[in-house]
């Protein structure tokens, strides 16, 4: 082989190993390239994971909620999120006995900043009333759902004093304290379990039992002994 044929060779040989190392720096640009752009997709990924759970905890905490209508203490009350229905009356003082039940669902959730009214049944017309009698004894649905607190409460009194005798603190059993307005399923255990150690000597000592207060104290004094 000439030397002229050599040369030419060794020229070609260079050249090929010259590109090579220039395919494989740009082969590794490129891989660094890549690389990078995908820590950078898989960091925005986490940011929006950790986004949405920030979300989804923002649920939780303590929620107000505004109840009125046919209940002993209307108002707006601070509950936890996740509270139903029965809770928030329960914190109202409970129903009075003209509530209509029927017409609520108290094992829902309330939700923040809801306004709440318990509705009331109409009055029923007293016999013998005239008809003029009948129209200021009746409360429609609208009006019962709109009616201040004072107006139930001064319903329940009448129709509680003239429908039963007083209530004896100190021996009714739960189903009369519950009759009571006001007086739930739970106040009317506290009243039991509180009697079973101390005897109540005046009717104003039931205000000693946790949960009752002079608001609902001022609805059943009327409607109670000892």
């Amino acid at each position: 082989m000439s030397e002229n044929a050599l040369k030419r060779l060794k020229s070609y040989t260079e050249d090929i190993f010259r590109d090579k190392k220039r395919l494989i720096r740009i082969l590794l640009i490129a891989f660094i390239l890549l690389l990078a752009l995908a820590m950078r997709l898989y960091e925005n990924s986490k940011a929006d994971i950790t986004v949405d759970n920030g979300t989804e905890g923002s649920t939780s905490g303590e929620i107000c909620v505004d109840i009125g209508g046919a209940v002993v203490t209307p108002g707006v009350y601070t509950v936890s999120s996740g509270t139903r229905l029965y809770e928030v009356i329960e914190l109202a003082g409970g129903l009075i006995s003209n509530a209509d039940t029927d017409s609520i669902n108290r094992a829902e959730f309330v939700e923040d900043g809801e306004k709440i009214i318990i509705p009331a049944r109409p009055q029923a017309v007293n016999e013998g009333g005239s008809a003029g009698a009948a129209g200021e004894d009746s409360v429609s649905g609208a009006d019962s759902a709109s009616g201040t607190s004072a107006e139930f409460q001064a319903a329940e009194t009448a129709e509680a004093a003239s429908g039963r005798g007083l209530i004896n603190i100190n021996y009714a059993d739960k189903e009369e304290l519950m009759t009571l307005p006001g007086i739930g399923e739970a106040k009317a255990q506290k009243i039991i379990d509180y009697r079973s150690s101390t005897k109540f000597r005046k009717k104003e000592d039931i205000k000693s039992v946790n949960g009752i207060g002079d608001a609902v104290y001022n609805n059943i004094k009327e409607l109670i002994t000892v």
